[in-house]
């Protein structure tokens, strides 16, 4: 390939967009100047058309998905004619011309059918399989046929034609999308550089239509990976779900447009978004349920915290994200404090640490995400306080006593030296690693559930008032974080 399909950025009269992957994100909140962003760009590759092949897609796209003839008379006349029309925010019978597009559509696959051999040669591939199906796993209530002389919708309930005036305006919409994106594709130029701007593609879609239409780009991206080098799909977003639809891919990179910054710095999406997809790919029920996302270090703190909520039944409110090390726990938060601005209004979110034996060295918040360090070496630590060993109907002193009973019928047990001095200790190794013994102190004790479970059941039973009273557990995690996570005293 020529040396002018290697191109890492777009620049517009003030836009620069850094670091191109294949899919490129933007995300900002509304007055962020995304679409002006996106159309600088447009307006300044569009003239290079020696080296742009470029198409802009409007975020307000109007009218019906049926063909009309005066558009196909202007898009004949003036072959600047569409371009023009949608370098605004709210394009005009948007969809009539994605219409005639889709006509156009078929004609190229036709043509591209005729001289590719591998796919000529292949039974299973044709314009229904390879386009249209594309545009139907998009519906979920009709579909769209080919006709005797059109394409035409039909109910999948019983088979009538549905005129284009009557499907609902998500339907039409995800149907214009679906056909802008086959037609980008199905006209790239191997000569030169191939652009897409979607301007807030999830605009109308429900979020599973967002994911699915996430879905539609990456598989077309699939299919013309021969040619990814020359290929860049760049579009801005409020929406969580298409963006962790995206997240997985190989082909995604993410970026923030702030007001009055027209830099965005492109990153790849990388395993931080992966962990946190989940949290951020369900908007609606996480906005009824005011749950936070929490970022852990370790899987034995999310099945405690999971516990937590449960018994609390619904008080405490989190999403536990899981980090697999305490470098990519500073990862996540790093990458979540300019995410979670670009979504919510009111971001919260949490990140809790391990103590280590650190002592009273609290972490400094990284707004909006707050920042704890348990008051413990780790969260089983937590198991020997009071509350915990009520939650398995004992005290401390039942500890003791069952311990030393214990080293006496076990002398020669790896961990006897270990739990000879938890029972001996003034703190309960509160500072101290005890992971080998958690689930033997539990044995100990004759009590059959999970550790994880009994500090979990301790946890979502606290009160506020634990927090003015003398509790061992509060003291083991921390005031502070106890007050702002499982309280949620935000005053």
């Amino acid at each position: 390939m020529g040396e002018t399909l290697k191109i890492s950025e777009l620049r517009g009269q003030t836009a620069h967009l850094a670091n191109l992957n294949n899919i490129n994100v933007i995300m900002g909140r509304n007055g962020a100047g995304k679409s002006r962003f996106l159309r600088d760009i447009e307006e300044l590759t569009s003239r290079s058309k020696q080296t742009f092949y470029v198409r802009y897609i409007s975020p307000e796209r109007a009218g019906s998905f049926k063909r009309d003839g005066n558009i196909l008379t202007n898009m004949s006349n003036n072959t600047d004619w569409l371009r023009q029309t949608r370098a605004v925010n709210q394009a005009v019978n948007f969809k009539a011309a994605s219409a005639m597009l889709f006509r156009e559509a078929e004609t190229l696959y036709l043509r591209r059918l005729a001289r590719t051999p591998e796919i000529r040669m292949d039974s299973n591939r044709n314009f229904e399989t390879d386009r249209l199906s594309k545009v139907n796993q998009l519906l979920t209530n009709i579909s769209l046929e080919m006709g005797a002389a059109d394409f035409e919708f039909r109910s999948l309930a019983d088979g009538q034609p549905i005129s284009p005036d009557e499907i609902s305006s998500g339907e039409s919409e995800a149907v214009a999308l679906a056909t802008e994106i086959l037609y980008f594709f199905d006209t790239i130029d191997p000569t030169k550089f191939n652009v897409l701007l979607l301007d807030e593609p999830d605009v109308h879609l429900h979020p599973d239509l967002q994911a699915r239409l996430a879905k539609l780009i990456i598989a077309m991206l699939d299919e013309f990976k021969s040619q990814a080098d020359s290929i860049a799909v760049c579009l801005s977003t409020h929406s969580s779900p298409l963006v962790c639809s995206l997240a997985a891919s190989q082909y995604v990179s993410i970026g923030t447009k702030s007001f009055a910054v027209d830099t965005v710095e492109l990153k790849p999406t990388s395993a931080e978004l992966r962990k946190v997809a989940p949290f951020f790919g369900h908007p609606l029920s996480l906005s009824l349920s005011e749950d936070a996302a929490m970022i852990l270090e370790g899987e034995d703190d999310e099945r405690v915290w999971q516990q937590a909520a449960r018994t609390s039944q619904g008080r405490i409110k989190l999403f536990p994200v899981l980090a697999g090390s305490v470098d990519q726990q500073s990862e996540l938060e790093v990458f979540c404090v300019d995410l979670l601005g670009t979504l919510y209004d009111n971001p919260v979110a949490f990140s809790l640490r391990d103590g280590d034996g650190v002592v009273d060295q609290p972490l400094e918040h990284r707004l909006p995400i707050k920042r704890y360090r348990l008051q413990c070496y780790a969260i089983e630590n937590a198991l020997l306080t009071d509350p915990c060993l009520a939650v398995m109907g004992r005290t401390w002193e039942d500890f003791v006593a069952a311990a030393m009973e214990w080293v006496c019928k076990n002398p020669e047990h790896r961990d006897v030296k270990l739990i000879e001095e938890l029972a001996g200790s003034d703190n309960r190794l509160q500072h101290k690693k005890i992971k080998k013994i958690r689930q033997l102190i539990c044995a100990i004790l004759m009590c059959k559930k999970p550790w994880e479970v009994v500090v979990g059941q301790a946890i979502g039973a606290l009160t506020n008032e634990d927090l003015t009273n003398s509790n061992m557990l509060i003291a083991f995690l921390g005031a502070g974080m106890a007050s702002d996570i499982v309280f949620r005293n935000t005053a």
